[in-house]
């Protein structure tokens, strides 16, 4: 199967030139099929690995290896040749992001892990404490996510904290451990990706008043699963992605991605792409062009085409 290849719109940083390697080796963020929620592998041309989110399952009990992390991020990483995860990334507290990466801090070397830190988030659920626990208990540094800090993943590779800010978002609306979870820029030459967890209206309202134009991205992982409550038009009119990755269940009890997300990608045309329908999406860049790679082509899914966009 041929990946289609997007041409680029994302401008270097102002007064910073592409910093890429003279023969540069594409950059691969891998969006893994966990189920209900989220998992994303970034391995750039260094070799460097950042893990972002592991997945889960209310109820699973990783302990058992019944969860995604234990099924699916782990045998990748392990099938990828990983032994060693540069940075773990814990989105927000929710069971479908965090539980899956305990996994992954159990079975594999961790150099460094980077949560949301809102601290109503880990009141709800025992596999984020689990996972907090397991992590120090292994002596691995965690620092609490804040809007402006930059990871160097080495080759030109740099991810930008964009998302949560401080002090903390607070909507009072029940989702506030959402709307502060961690939203990720990864750069790489004019590279955009934009990660953005469970995010929702909110946290992309204080991100257009914060970023004040600089939103752009080829790509954006859609907030939390393709909600309604998330991906909204002037999100979507600032960032202009040439594809959008949603990560969700198949028959997802919450109805997710909702039509009403699905309506302003197609209005847009926006390439879609959804784990629930093409498998675990690979994404490639150079930094100059873009590839993207579902695992089951459309003819393989008889649902793909509806959610495949234009």
């Amino acid at each position: 199967m041929i990946a289609p290849a997007v041409a680029l719109t994302g401008c270097p940083a102002p007064n910073r030139p592409p910093d890429l390697p003279a023969q540069p080796r594409p950059l691969r963020v891998t969006f893994l099929d966990v189920g209900q929620g989220d998992a994303a592998v970034i391995e750039s041309p260094s070799g460097r690995v950042a893990v972002v989110d592991g997945g889960g399952r209310p109820g699973a009990d990783e302990r058992a290896g019944d969860d995604p992390g234990s099924r699916v991020v782990v045998p990748f990483l392990r099938r990828r040749g990983v032994s060693a995860v540069d940075l773990l990334v814990a989105t927000h507290a929710d069971d479908d992001h965090a539980q899956g990466l305990i996994a992954v801090a159990s079975r594999l070397r961790v150099r460094g892990a980077l949560v949301s830190g809102y601290p109503g988030g880990g009141r709800r659920s025992a596999a984020y404490g689990r996972l907090l626990a397991s992590l120090r208990g292994r002596g691995v540094p965690v620092r609490a996510a804040a809007r402006g800090m930059t990871v160097d993943l080495g080759a030109g590779v740099r991810l930008e904290v964009l998302n949560p800010p401080r002090p903390y978002l607070a909507g009072g609306n029940g989702s506030d451990d959402n709307e502060n979870s961690v939203v990720l820029r990864v750069v790489y030459g004019r590279a955009r990706l934009l990660l953005t967890g469970d995010a929702g209206a909110a946290a992309e309202a204080d991100l257009l008043r914060a970023e004040r134009g600089r939103l752009r991205a080829d790509l954006l992982k859609a907030g939390h699963h393709g909600s309604r409550s998330s991906s909204g038009e002037e999100f979507l009119n600032a960032v202009v992605p040439g594809v959008a990755v949603i990560s969700a269940g198949q028959d997802s009890v919450y109805g997710h991605p909702h039509s009403e997300v699905i309506s302003r990608l197609r209005r847009r045309h926006i390439r879609l792409y959804r784990t629930d329908r093409h498998g675990a999406i690979v994404v490639e860049t150079d930094g100059t062009t873009l590839r993207v790679t579902p695992t089951l082509a459309e003819n393989e899914s008889p649902r793909a085409q509806e959610g495949a966009g234009t």
